[in-house]
């Protein structure tokens, strides 16, 4: 795979928050008396905010904004047994080596997005695209589409890196290309590459300055 910049996903993808983000929401629903496998199976790759929007339609928007406050400070708090997926910040410490352009897509707000990637200790990139920054969440492809304009590229020149349907979905219909991360039953979304680890991979600039995604 052939690239001039790469888009990360971060929870899932970059780092292992799944614990940390279940705690919280399992939390969110015995504080509503919610069914915990239904919230639990509903929520992923979407802004918390619009998660509880569907949990609560007829609420007002003063008890979902209420409720989001409540659970954004819970999550950005809550970082026990967050780590990062294998070889993660090695692989983002070689693209900036290679002077390849990277940044983040996430629908996570902005506290608990940097609370999670504070944790890979690298430098931030300037393209760092949170859940309030785009109007429609993924997998409608906004982030994405504004993480691509960010670099001056066409979609087709980036790589994404996911882990979700939601988000690959979100890939896809930005026409970027994708790697999926960490979860076996992405294969059948048709993505160019599967990884468990990112030091499954090597990368390559070659004489057109474009970043080469090989699997070792």
């Amino acid at each position: 795979m052939k690239a001039k910049a790469i888009l990360f996903d971060l929870d899932g993808t970059l780092v292992n928050s799944l614990p940390a983000v279940e705690r919280c929401w399992l939390k969110f629903s015995q504080r509503h008396k919610l069914n915990h496998s239904y919230v639990l199976d509903t929520i992923h790759g979407r802004k918390a905010i619009d998660n509880i929007r569907y949990f609560f339609p007829n609420k007002s928007e003063e008890f979902i904004k209420k409720e989001f406050l409540w659970l954004e400070r819970l999550e950005s708090d809550d970082l026990m047994g967050i780590n990062e997926i294998s070889g993660a910040s090695d692989f983002l410490r070689q693209l900036s080596l290679l002077n390849i352009p990277w940044g983040i897509v996430t629908s996570g707000t902005r506290p608990v997005a940097m609370s999670r990637f504070n944790l890979l200790k690298v430098p931030i990139p300037q393209v760092f695209i949170t859940g309030e920054m785009v109007m429609n969440t993924k997998p409608a492809p906004d982030g994405y589409l504004q993480g691509v304009k960010s670099f001056g590229l066409q979609t087709e020149q980036c790589i994404v890196f996911e882990d979700s349907v939601a988000g690959i979905e979100s890939a896809f219909n930005a026409n970027c290309q994708v790697i999926g991360v960490n979860i076996p039953n992405l294969i059948n979304h048709e993505v160019e590459l599967y990884i468990r680890t990112f030091n499954e991979l090597c990368l390559v600039k070659n004489s057109d300055n474009e970043l080469v995604v090989l699997k070792k």
